[in-house]
């Protein structure tokens, strides 16, 4: 820790690679294989949930799951893309002060809001199935306190360029997870809790897994949070925070809302289609998360970044629009019969997939000018258009509809967008060589001159 208390930069090593695209597809090769082992076996839990309980039970299921992943999210506070992008650039004695801090902060947040949420849901709805005991009250923000920091041990360890250890617990918390459903639905009985609880076991065999393998944890374990140390860096942090929170918001707030204005039934098949178009639009969702780790000091290493985001982003998307709307029906039977219903919904949504990519990767193009500040703000503006679309299709054609005007506002935001992501495309030399400026962290000033011409 420097004099002023702050954390330490030091300037990019030697061996960052020569090509932003190879940087770029090794970081989200390590999120995009986390999300495909955990996708895929989140498909198989909730179809397994859906042949052992009914579609309210899911359905009501769903909506907590969703509740806690949002206020996790917004827990999170932007640290685990802050440790993403510092800490390949933070003095190693100050890593673990930062980490921990990290955990503590975050495990606080959450567990506070999580009551808070539950409580106020109590007093408003009555029900009793979650919210309506200490107990279960206790339950949720301890879950949600664990997803929290699950969140950001994911983002050390990719920005401690321990990528496959990641997976390891990705893959940890998902098999557990399933195997735990069905013993606790046969033991007790499939409910909310029992869903929630086989979730909460998930991560904490995830996370006892990845100190069992962790080298020197009693320095980890002894190491003392310091608030004092974040100053610096806080502003940064804000900025990732309300990015995330934006363009998580309408997918993890969608499930509950449904649930709330159409039934727990119509919720389960939504959350359903929900699921499966998530699992191909993290993708490239994870392209843009990838380019926070690029050099951004290389005017060349970010070019190349940039360009590998838009092709593989291209070809994913081609491949939705395609296969989405054939595929739409036969996997949403996998579920059962009911669930069905919901296949316009994931067709509309399929077919809008570049659109999501031009939002993650705008976001990403947007850091690099030093300007995440203008790029907060266009999510929250763009969060808000979903949910306000999605709420007056909800009102005109249900489910259906909800996925049309989602996937419509998702057009629009990417028209707002692309023109910004091409500028600054435009304006990157072609040769590498000038403007580069890699003693300068906070970004290229190729890139920062572009947001004011």
């Amino acid at each position: 820790m420097s004099a002023g208390g702050g954390w330490r930069r030091v300037q990019p090593n030697s061996d960052t690679p020569r090509s932003g695209g190879h940087l770029v597809i090794k970081v989200a090769a390590a999120l995009c294989s986390t999300t495909v082992l955990t996708a895929s076996l989140g498909f198989v839990f909730w179809a397994v949930a859906a042949r052992l309980g009914t579609p309210e039970t899911v359905g009501r299921s769903a909506a907590v799951i969703s509740a806690m992943e949002f206020i996790a999210t917004f827990a999170t506070l932007g640290l685990h893309t802050l440790l993403i992008a510092e800490l390949p650039r933070c003095a190693g004695t100050n890593t673990k002060r930062l980490v921990v801090t990290s955990f503590g902060i975050v495990a606080c947040v959450a567990f506070m809001a999580a009551v808070g949420f539950g409580a106020v849901h109590h007093l408003i709805d009555g029900a009793t199935w979650m919210y309506g005991t200490p107990l279960g009250m206790l339950l949720f923000g301890i879950g949600t306190a664990v997803s929290a920091v699950t969140i950001v041990v994911d983002g050390a360890l990719i920005g401690f360029g321990l990528s496959r250890r990641q997976v390891m617990r990705n893959l940890t918390f998902a098999v557990t997870k399933l195997a735990a459903l069905p013993v606790l639905a046969f033991a007790v009985g499939l409910s909310p809790r029992m869903i929630f609880l086989s979730w909460l076991l998930g991560n904490c065999v995830s996370l006892l897994f990845l100190a069992v393998r962790t080298r020197q944890l009693h320095g980890w374990v002894t190491t003392v949070p310091s608030l004092r140390g974040f100053l610096p860096i806080w502003r940064t942090a804000a900025g990732h925070h309300w990015v995330n929170v934006a363009t998580q918001a309408p997918r993890l707030a969608l499930p509950v809302i449904v649930a709330a204005q159409l039934g727990d039934e119509a919720n389960a098949g939504f959350y359903a289609a929900l699921l499966m178009v998530t699992f191909i639009w993290i993708i490239p969702n994870h392209l843009g998360t990838a380019m926070f780790a690029l050099h951004s000091g290389d005017t060349q290493h970010f070019r190349t970044g940039l360009d590998t985001a838009l092709r593989i982003s291209a070809v994913v998307s081609i491949a939705a629009a395609v296969g989405g709307p054939i595929l739409a029906g036969p996997l949403l039977s996998v579920f059962g019969p009911s669930y069905v219903e919901a296949r316009y919904c994931l067709m509309a949504l399929t077919v809008c997939t570049f659109a999501g990519a031009i939002k993650a990767i705008y976001i990403s193009v947007r850091r690099a000018q030093g300007a995440l500040g203008t790029a907060a703000r266009a999510a929250v503006l763009g969060a808000a258009l979903e949910l306000i679309a999605a709420q007056i299709g909800l009102l005109l054609g249900g489910v259906t509809g909800i996925g049309i005007a989602l996937g419509a506002a998702t057009v629009i935001e990417a028209a707002f967008f692309w023109p910004a992501i091409w500028k600054a495309r435009k304006q990157i030399p072609t040769d590498g060589r000038e403007g580069q400026t890699h003693a300068d962290p906070g970004g290229p000033q190729w890139l920062r001159a572009t947001q004011h011409r």
